[in-house]
């Protein structure tokens, strides 16, 4: 009995401290949660040959003109030609959408508003929400949400199934 009741003690003491806070500031999240997008490579502009030497496989193109049914605007402003399709990288394949503008600022001014849009930020991907995207539900419907990160590299937005890190995967296979 005096065994069990120390064991229990001790495996308890161990428990608190084992799963207490630290108020460490060594980690690599910030508080709204870990990062889920960014900018880079502005000096680049890609085309569809790039993404599909990238190894983007299973490509549908959609249109760039697509309307949001209830708003009446542009789901994509500014767009020149929008792809989804897969590409397998070191976690497993992943969804890709990738959204070309005439140039990176373009990406940046037009394109980073609608990909914040329907991209959920990591510290949000518990349940399914309902936001607008293409690759979902079709465009102009309703759907819920795959995108966990974006990255605009170059005149391109990338979309990427439930993290960044598949956007950057992707994108260090770019010619």
């Amino acid at each position: 009995m005096k065994k069990e009741l120390i064991f229990g003690i001790l495996f308890s003491t161990l428990l608190v401290f084992g799963c207490g806070s630290s108020d460490d500031d060594s980690s690599a999240q910030s508080d709204d949660g870990p990062k889920y997008f960014e900018i880079m490579n502005a000096d680049k502009t890609y085309s569809m040959d790039d993404v599909k030497t990238a190894g983007l496989k299973g490509i549908k193109n959609f249109k760039t003109d697509a309307v949001d049914k209830k708003t009446g605007e542009l789901i994509t402003p500014g767009a020149t030609d929008i792809a989804l399709g897969f590409f397998k990288g070191p976690s497993g394949p992943k969804d890709i959408e990738v959204r070309f503008y005439n140039s990176h600022q373009e990406a940046v001014d037009l394109g980073q508003a609608p990909a914040e849009s329907i991209t959920e930020k990591p510290s949000n991907l518990v349940g399914n929400s309902s936001v607008t995207t293409l690759a979902d539900a079709g465009v102009g419907m309703k759907g819920s949400t795959k995108y966990g990160g974006y990255a605009v590299n170059g005149n391109m937005v990338i979309l990427c199934e439930r993290e960044l890190q598949a956007c950057l995967d992707f994108i260090e296979k770019l010619p």
